[in-house]
């Protein structure tokens, strides 16, 4: 014989929804389960001017640019996926070159660099690194990011790329635009982005 039970409600003891049913087969979870692994929140900047720097990375100098986003998690246990594209440039001429690295700052908290190398010697911590070869006054380098944070916090997080020129000599950093930026069809007006996603866990 095969038993059967039918509801479309079952609350805990302090009356509160645990399972609710629309009778199609279609569930709804309470807050006692949380939709683990699922987005609850998407933040999103997109940055369409130019920044430019000369700070030398090696004095431990970096700029804040406009590339920065804010979430608040809903929750300690949140994960944050930061989700980037930094259209970059630098100057030729001498030791000219584009650095790049993440600030995580928590509101009335602290705040770190994140997603960055292991320290090692004298070298610089960052998240990027484009030499000089690489580029030229009319050259523009898009760089790409992906890394998941764990704030533990449900204050408001804040994450910025900051950027610099090289380690030694001199040179100039560029967003969104190229050293040379002189009015011709031959040079582009670009974007840079940056995307926050809570991920509930």
């Amino acid at each position: 014989m095969t038993s059967k039970l039918k509801v479309n409600l079952i609350n805990d003891s302090g009356d509160n929804n645990l399972i609710t049913s629309d009778g199609s087969g279609s569930v709804t979870l309470g807050a006692a389960f949380p939709a683990v692994g699922k987005v609850g929140q998407m933040v999103t900047t997109t940055f369409t001017g130019t920044e430019s720097t000369s700070v030398l990375a090696s004095a431990g100098n970096f700029t804040d640019s406009s590339v920065t986003a804010t979430l608040t998690p809903t929750a300690t246990s949140s994960k944050i996926l930061v989700l980037a594209s930094v259209n970059t440039g630098a100057s030729s001429n001498g030791d000219g070159a584009h650095i790049g690295r993440f600030k995580q700052a928590i509101s009335g908290g602290s705040t770190t660099s994140v997603f960055v190398g292991a320290a090692a010697g004298s070298r610089i911590q960052s998240s990027s690194g484009r030499g000089n070869a690489i580029f030229d006054n009319a050259t523009n380098v898009l760089l790409t990011f992906n890394f998941v944070l764990t704030p533990s916090t449900t204050s408001a997080v804040t994450i910025t790329y900051q950027f610099a020129a090289r380690g030694g000599g001199s040179g100039t950093a560029y967003i969104n635009v190229t050293a040379n930026d002189s009015n011709v069809n031959e040079n582009q007006a670009i974007p840079s982005a940056i995307t926050l996603l809570e991920i509930l866990a």
